[in-house]
């Protein structure tokens, strides 16, 4: 399949339902189906997508769609309230086969787990501020790519137009780790502080060794980091910390100096911009019976030099840098900010 693409939309008029079809044109370009949807008030389709697919019906509050990866095997669940609050739910195996779907309310999966939002499917409640404000009034910008070949992985951001910072991001990525995970993914979820290492580390440290983030942290709701299993029975769902490069970094303490994603500017010998891997792991603040490697990010690497519009692209336009990280580009587009 064709690689899918979200490309300098900056939606106004219906703006939440155009992020949302927008998402949804992106991933069913890339392979993704669309197996069940509603939008929000009458329209209903226990098989695809419901009838009229336009921004200002995909614009109704409750309004959902079920889209399910080319092979078959992952499912998410978007849904939002046209108030700027997401609720997203992520199946690894089950599929989102039951409860009593309609226009309104999304069905369940056995094995289902919250990336933003919560509560039931019939009174939902949604992860608040998802979608800046400006969504509706024409002044946040939305990039994402999803590829189209195995494994799948995918991205979207929205950043404050003209030249702001980045309002919302979201990262369904492929990990590379052993193969007796069955489900080598981790999803990403965030908002005001999306992909910078602030957010992707749990347990992030400032300059004087204040964690900022709790790996005890539950997912769902307005929680924002990188959750994925951590059992092969897809019970287990915790935050993983993508790790990042410091220099003399201490969890209590002492002065701690990042050297991704903000501080190592440009290569010496290249005057070039860098790419640095990124491992997600789980280490000795959390206890024992949790601790240990997911895997290396395949959708996400660290800058040297963070941004918070989506000027810069690397490697001719193959990848495009979104607050502390590079990501999956199209190789044509200039993003505009």
């Amino acid at each position: 399949m064709a690689n899918g693409t979200i490309l300098n939309l900056l939606p106004s008029t219906n703006g939440y339902g155009a992020v949302m079809k927008a998402v949804k044109d992106m991933l069913v370009t890339a392979g993704w189906s669309v197996k069940m949807s509603g939008n929000g008030v009458a329209e209903y389709s226990s098989t695809g997508l419901f009838a009229t697919d336009t921004n200002a019906n995909f614009a109704n509050a409750k309004c959902w769609f079920r889209i399910q990866s080319p092979d078959t095997q992952r499912e998410f669940i978007f849904q939002h309230d046209n108030a700027g609050g997401a609720r997203i739910k992520y199946s690894p195996s089950a599929k989102f086969t039951g409860g009593s779907p309609s226009a309104t309310v999304t069905p369940s999966a056995t094995d289902e787990k919250y990336v933003r939002g919560a509560a039931s499917d019939a009174t939902p409640s949604y992860g608040a501020t998802f979608f800046a404000s400006g969504t509706t009034s024409g002044t946040v910008r939305y990039q994402g790519f999803a590829q189209g070949t195995s494994p799948y992985g995918f991205w979207f951001a929205g950043a404050n137009s003209p030249g702001g910072a980045i309002s919302t991001g979201f990262c369904f990525d492929p990990v590379t780790g052993v193969p007796e995970d069955t489900d080598p993914f981790v999803v990403y979820c965030g908002t005001t502080s999306a992909f910078l290492a602030s957010d992707l580390t749990y347990g992030a440290y400032s300059n004087t060794g204040t964690l900022t983030k709790a790996a005890t942290q539950a997912n769902g709701g307005t929680s924002t980091g990188a959750y994925g299993f951590y059992d092969t029975g897809f019970t287990t769902y915790v935050l993983w910390a993508a790790c990042a490069y410091t220099m003399g970094a201490t969890l209590t303490g002492g002065t701690n100096t990042f050297i991704a994603s903000s501080l190592l500017t440009t290569n010496p010998f290249n005057a070039k911009q860098e790419a640095l891997p990124i491992l997600y792991a789980r280490s000795t603040d959390v206890a024992a019976s949790s601790r240990g490697i997911k895997g290396w990010s395949t959708m996400m690497r660290w800058t040297t030099i963070a941004r918070s519009t989506f000027s810069d692209t690397l490697d001719t336009k193959a990848w495009i840098c979104v607050s502390g990280v590079w990501l999956p580009w199209d190789g044509t587009t200039v993003p505009l900010n």
